[in-house]
């Protein structure tokens, strides 16, 4: 049922997915997170989880662009 191609595809949108899910709730315990805990530690929890997921985001978009230029790097060999 799945192809190799399309397993690729989606575990890739699922990856970005997931690390701009963790942005988006690395910033809200950083902004809203001392009404549930304690300033420093909703602090810290917050922006842990922040970096992870601009850091990871940012190696996913970095090797789909260097796919990419390889890609295209071949098709020029080829011509």
């Amino acid at each position: 049922m799945f192809t190799g191609n399309y397993y690729y595809f989606w575990a890739m949108k699922m990856k970005r997915t997931f690390y701009l899910l963790m942005i988006a709730i690395g910033g809200l315990i950083a902004g809203f997170g001392n009404r549930f805990m304690g300033e420093e530690f909703a602090l810290m929890v917050g922006f842990v989880l922040l970096m992870f997921g601009l850091y990871k985001s940012t190696q996913l978009w970095s090797s789909s662009q260097l796919d990419e230029r390889e890609r295209i790097k071949e098709e020029d060999d080829e011509i």
